[in-house]
């Protein structure tokens, strides 16, 4: 970690490197997407009807990721794992990532399934990024996941599970 400017209590701008590591993990389907070539892909085929809801995701999606990246607290441990908190917060923001790479894998063998899609690729990553935030104690980005995580979810019952 690599601290910038103190903004508030323990609270820095800087560079986690245990965040940006988080992060490219979450991006790894994305990554292998080109060479997977699933022959259908309603993911990326998918359009926000309400667009202020497309927006909003957008948003925090982002403040989610610059939250995760930039922000870094100097009381707490690179890997935090002494309390029975930090280590369930870890199991679950662990588990979240392979539900979600379960559900990729899925996906890119043709179950593209409403439910499936929904749980699998837009819940469980906001709720990765909330479970890291409350495992390094970012309760900023806990915030700001809750809020990814609502709209998030929302957009992926709008376009896989609500009929039109």
């Amino acid at each position: 970690m690599i601290k910038f400017l103190h903004l508030f209590k323990n609270y820095y701008l800087g560079i986690s490197f245990i965040g940006i590591a988080t992060f490219a993990i979450q991006e790894i389907p994305y990554i292998v997407m080109p060479f997977v070539k699933p022959s259908s892909n309603p993911i990326m085929k998918m359009s926000n009807e309400i667009k202020w809801i497309g927006v909003a995701q957008g948003i925090l999606g982002v403040l989610s990721m610059i939250l995760l990246m930039l922000i870094v607290r100097d009381d707490v441990k690179l890997i935090p794992r002494e309390t029975a908190r930090e280590k369930t917060f870890f199991f679950l923001m662990i588990l979240m990532i392979l539900i979600n790479f379960i559900g990729w894998t899925l996906y890119y063998m043709g179950y593209q399934y409403g439910w499936l899609i929904i749980i699998s690729q837009f819940a469980v990553v906001p709720l990765y990024y909330l479970f890291f935030g409350l495992w390094k104690s970012n309760y900023l980005l806990v915030g700001t996941a809750v809020l990814f995580f609502v709209i998030h979810t929302i957009n992926g019952i709008m376009n896989f599970a609500v009929k039109k």
